[in-house]
């Protein structure tokens, strides 16, 4: 009988380590924006039309409710999560988490712009706690503000500077980079001059310095009412900081399905009665991720 069990035990690990193996196996990591190092053009009636169009499609993903693998990786630590995303432009977002093959629930998070909410399935716990690049760090596995987590995950970054704050225009083949005065600093646009598809954007700070690009691949269709959506399905967030300027901290998701702009979505986070509540600054690291 023993010998049995233990049979039994054996062929249920073996099994285990073939689906974490095959879990490893699947790891992605982000792609990088190529480089535009042609010489500077002069902002031409074409170039700035070109512009306007690009930024017209950016702004028209409100909401979206889908779901995505998130591919995370940090110098320390390579993690893969399956979640369920619901987003509202500019407002809040919800991530609910499952963990492994098997797809088991593990974490709900309700991300809003100025506090996070973490319903800790894993530990039967509810954290609560300020939307900090910090704290965000902790439950996503990497630092970021709202907006540029927003960004990523819709695929959409905003082209709401002008053209009149345009600094300069580069050209390398059918790429075209526009680098742009933003409040934050600078941004720079990187459009596919031929589909006209806004490829990616890198962020700069008050000093020049990278802080974050994002690059977006592998567009849709989106079809909402009479209107035709271009959203990428790929994504990829690079972070930079000053003790990491070659960007060794990325976020990588890819859709499987959403739905672009549902009609009267909202999101409806459940805090769960009868748990504990934990202060998520006291918190170290979550273990879904």
């Amino acid at each position: 009988m023993k010998t049995m069990r233990m049979k039994n035990v054996i062929r249920i690990l073996s099994v285990l380590i073939l689906l974490i193996a095959a879990g490893c196996s699947q790891m992605r990591t982000a792609s990088r924006l190529p480089s535009v190092s042609g010489e500077s053009l002069t902002l031409t009636p074409e170039l700035e039309e070109l512009y306007r169009e690009v930024a017209l499609r950016t702004g028209k993903v409100e909401a979206l409710d889908g779901y995505a693998d998130l591919y995370v990786t940090t110098p320390k630590r390579k993690a893969k999560a399956y979640c369920n995303v619901q987003l509202r432009k500019s407002q809040d977002a919800r991530l609910i988490v499952t963990a492994g093959i098997l797809g088991w629930p593990v974490a709900d998070l309700w991300i809003r712009p100025d506090s996070l909410f973490v319903n800790d399935m894993l530990n039967n716990r509810m954290l609560v706690g300020r939307n900090s690049g910090e704290n965000l760090g902790k439950i996503i596995g990497i630092s970021s503000g709202f907006g540029s987590i927003t960004e990523t995950l819709f695929g959409i970054a905003d082209m709401t500077e002008p053209v009149s704050a345009i600094e300069s225009v580069r050209q390398t083949g059918g790429l075209v980079s526009y680098r742009v005065r933003s409040e934050g600093g600078a941004k720079e646009f990187f459009v596919d001059a031929l589909s006209k598809k806004l490829v990616g954007v890198t962020y700069f700070d008050f000093y020049g310095r990278r802080t974050a690009e994002f690059r977006f691949d592998d567009y849709q269709v989106q079809q909402h009412g009479s209107t035709e959506l271009m959203v990428p399905r790929e994504i990829d967030m690079t972070l930079f900081r000053g003790d990491d300027p070659a960007g060794s901290r990325s976020l990588k998701v890819v859709y499987d399905e959403r739905i672009i702009n549902p009609d009267g979505f909202t999101i409806r986070f459940r805090k769960p009665s009868r748990v504990r509540t934990v202060n998520l600054d006291e918190v170290e690291q979550l273990p879904w991720l």
